[in-house]
């Protein structure tokens, strides 16, 4: 969505026992969120966590 890396360690090379940021259980992947990636980018492209987390505010209820 941004074009930022996402650190996320679950396919990286080092550190693959390491727990990644996007397997915290506060952390929500919505499908409204997820289909704002581009079709093509589909099952190709992660969602940050900033990304995540700006979400997640515009989202909660207040």
């Amino acid at each position: 969505m941004c074009r930022q890396e996402n650190a996320c360690v679950n396919l990286s090379s080092q550190d693959v026992e390491k727990t990644c940021w996007c397997n915290d259980p506060s952390i929500q992947f919505p499908e409204e969120l997820l289909s704002q990636i581009p079709d093509e980018l589909r099952r190709k492209a992660c969602v940050c966590r900033s990304c995540v987390l700006a979400f997640q505010k515009r989202h909660s209820p207040e």
